[in-house]
Order: structure tokens, then sequence, then C-alpha cells
């Protein structure tokens, strides 16, 4: 029910990106609006990253096969890198504009309309965050966590657009010539510059999946600290543990006494297993590796036989 919810959410996204698109677009073209139409390229890419993060969740969502013996997991880790590079070069065609209108010089007339449909574009777009963010946060999903962030990232685009037309029209109205010229390029820059920098986190969270990178230092001491306490264990060799889509596989070796029975070493391993599922639902696999640990009272046992 879950993993349906996941797409039932990029698709919901993917109509409403598909939306601006047309409503941002189009407005800006016929008055005219350079921050409004480069936000509207900016809409363009919303589309491309939605569809590339909807077919990308859907072969997440295979099973594992012979070919693929731990999922398809890593597919949403490809897909963010993707909607990360999407950004950029939205961002490449944002910088260009605003290069293109400095070095012009036009002054163009700003416009009600495009202000209305900045903050229309805008009350939208919070929807669609709160939504996304909400469906990631449960699903453990990077692909549709890094979509809620490419939302955040154009609300605050559009909203500097909105301000952006806003100071132009205020311009306009007092005669100030300065804001009517560089009110829409200045400000598309400052927020070109932030969307970068969310750009590259998207692209370095990403790749950390792919490079199969551990999760946070907290996260692993805490299973180290589960492991240890669980009746039986004697030592712990070592945790390795990675994001393989919305699920964490973890790996330890363990050592118990190395006198006990096979049966019985296999058994505190299944306990180990079991506190680790209990505290973390969302791992899908633990392989616990048994390790024998010698003491007195193995070495008594060694004598007596």
């Amino acid at each position: 029910m879950q993993k349906d919810a996941g797409i039932k959410i990029i698709t919901f996204c993917l109509i409403g990106n598909i939306v601006l698109l047309a409503l941002k677009g189009s407005v800006g073209l016929v008055f005219s609006s350079q921050v409004l139409t480069a936000d509207a390229v900016n809409s363009a890419g919303d589309v491309m990253s939605s569809l590339v993060v909807l077919l990308g969740l859907r072969y997440a969502l295979k099973p594992h096969d012979e070919d693929h013996h731990y999922g398809h997991g890593k597919m949403e880790a490809l897909v963010s890198l993707f909607v990360g590079i999407f950004i950029l070069v939205g961002i490449g065609f944002l910088v260009r504009s605003i290069i293109i209108t400095v070095i012009e010089s036009e002054i163009v007339q700003p416009s009600y309309i495009a202000l209305i449909a900045a903050v229309v574009s805008v009350a939208v777009k919070v929807v669609m965050y709160k939504k996304t963010s909400t469906a990631g946060k449960s699903l453990n999903s990077i692909a549709i966590m890094t979509s809620a962030k490419d939302h955040k990232n154009d609300i605050i685009a559009t909203s500097g657009a909105a301000v952006a037309i806003s100071l132009a029209l205020i311009g306009q109205h007092f005669g100030v010539s300065f804001l009517l010229m560089y009110a829409e390029p200045v400000m598309a820059g400052a927020i070109a510059l932030f969307i970068v920098k969310t750009a590259i986190e998207i692209i370095i969270e990403s790749s950390k999946m792919l490079l199969d990178a551990a999760p946070d230092k907290e996260t692993v001491a805490d299973l180290e600290s589960i492991i240890a306490g669980v009746p039986g264990v004697e030592g712990l060799s070592w945790v390795k543990c990675r994001k393989m889509g919305r699920g964490l596989l973890v790996d330890a070796a363990i050592e118990v006494l190395g006198c006990i029975r096979v049966e019985e070493g296999h058994d505190i391993g299944d306990e180990v297993e079991f506190a680790i599922m209990l505290r973390y639902p969302e791992v899908t696999d633990v392989v616990i590796h048994i390790n024998p640990n010698y003491c007195e009272r193995c070495d008594g046992d060694k004598s007596e036989k």
C-alpha cells in the first residue's frame, strides 16, 4: 500500500507541474515577464524530473530476481541524481536569460497578471511540497524526498519571482527605472545561487547511496548498542550497513561462546536480527556472522571432555 502511495503522489506532482508550466509559460510570454518565463523553464525541468522519478519508482519497486539479488531499490538514488542534474541544467538556462537581460538593458513593463500567476503558482507548490514531504518521510524514499526538495526550491524561486514583479511594479508606479530594469534579473540571480546549493546537496546524497555509504554515525552507534545488548552476545567484531532504496541492509559479526552448540549460536543470531528489525522497521535484511569467543568456561568444558 505504501509503495502505491509513492507512485500516487509523484503522479499528482507530475500533473501539477504540467499545469504550472502551462500557466507560467503562457503568462510569461504574453506579458513579457522575464522572471516568470525563466521560472517556466524551471517548471519544464520539474515535469521532466517528475517523469523520471515516476518511472524510476516503478522500476525500484520491482522485487528481487535472479539478476538483482538485493532488488532494484538503488534506482531511487539514480533518479534522484538525475533530478539534481536536471535542476542544474535548468539553472543554466536561467543564468543565460539573466545575462541576456542585463546586457541588452531592455526595460519590460511588469504586469499584475504575471504577479497573480506567480502567487497562484506558489500556493500550488506549497500544497505539493507538503504532500510530497509527508509521503517521502513516511515511505523513507530518497526519490520522493528529492522531489520534495525540488518543490521547496520552486516555492522560493517563484516567491522570488513574485517579489521581483512587485518591485518592478513599484518602479513603474514611481518612475524608478532601476527597479524596472534590474529587479527581476537580480532576484533571479539570487534564487539561482540558492537552488544550485540544493541541487548539489541532492547529487551528493544520491551519490552516497549509489556508493553504498553508511548511514549517519548515530544510527551505526545505536545498532552497535542494540547488538551488544542481546543476551549471549559476548562481543561485536564489526557492523556494516547501507541504504538500498527505501530500506536499510545490515551486516554484523558477533562473538558467542565457542563452546556452545551451533544451534545455540544461530538462535542468538536470530535474536540479534529480531532486535534490530524491531527498532528499525525500515531494515529489510540482516546478515549475522557468528564468530567463536573462547573463555575460561570454554577451556573448562574442553578439559572435562
